[in-house]
């Protein structure tokens, strides 16, 4: 998908990773020194950082999680330009190598199932499935899955450890804007821009600094389509049975074969 007050208050919070922001001005200063070359420069604000830091140590600390996403995004007509589209997701996560995805919306209902071993896919509407061997943990899994057949997964670039460095190797400007809300959540406010897209994150202003609400506007497509999605019902660490992981073929489901993009 990507690849979106009082300074005091923010280094209060923000202690813990203070270290890897102030690391990564020292390169940026570096960026800027160099402006006097045809290198453009670049404008990273290391708040913007040190929240984004924040959230991934978060995250990836994790044993489990679940969320909701509610997604809007555009698709191209030819004749009608973007036409926006929108689903409700679940997501379900535990350990390394365990997912559940529930999806409804526009694009059909539909599930996927992870168990460390096997990527397993069912079709509500259509009573079909298929399934792919996939004796990887969950990064690997949607790695791969997404170079070999184009499935993209919501929200996963938040799951990366890498995320931060992908967000600032990318960027040409990284801003923090402000605590703002989103519904009830009092957010830290972030946006960036890339040579592909621009982006925007709102981050809980609170002790798990969960994402709420992510926005990337693509600006190397035709009409610039858009990808919006808000998280709530944010659970941490539930116990979550690894059965929830486990696909069991409905009755009288056929099965289908996923074929890879270059055979598409």
């Amino acid at each position: 998908m990507y690849k979106k007050f009082s300074f005091f208050l923010v280094a209060a919070i923000l202690s813990g990773v203070q270290v890897n922001a102030q690391a990564r001005a020292q390169g940026n200063s570096q960026v800027r020194a160099q402006g006097k070359t045809s290198t453009p420069v670049r404008r990273i604000d290391t708040v913007a950082v040190a929240i984004l830091d924040r959230m991934s140590k978060v995250i990836g600390e994790l044993s489990s999680a679940s969320v909701t996403i509610k997604a809007n995004y555009d698709i191209s007509s030819r004749d009608l330009g973007l036409i926006k589209h929108s689903d409700e997701e679940q997501l379900f996560l535990h350990g390394p190598d365990k997912l559940l995805w529930k999806t409804d919306g526009d694009m059909g209902s539909r599930d996927f199932y992870f168990d460390g071993k096997q990527l397993s896919y069912y079709s509500h509407d259509k009573n079909q499935y298929w399934q792919i061997d996939a004796n990887m943990d969950l990064v690997e899994m949607i790695d791969t899955v997404s170079k070999l057949y184009g499935i993209e997964f919501p929200a996963a670039d938040f799951l990366y450890p890498t995320f931060v460095d992908d967000i600032l190797q990318d960027s040409k400007e990284l801003v923090y804007l402000g605590l703002t809300k989103v519904g009830d959540k009092e957010c830290y406010h972030i946006a960036g821009k890339a040579q592909d897209k621009t982006f925007q994150f709102w981050i809980c202003d609170d002790a798990y600094s969960l994402p709420v609400k992510l926005v990337i506007v693509y600006t190397n497509r035709d009409m610039n389509p858009q990808y919006e999605a808000t998280l709530t019902d944010w659970q941490v660490n539930p116990n979550l049975p690894d059965a929830l992981f486990d696909f069991n073929v409905p009755h009288k489901a056929a099965r289908i074969k996923l074929l890879p993009l270059a055979k598409k």
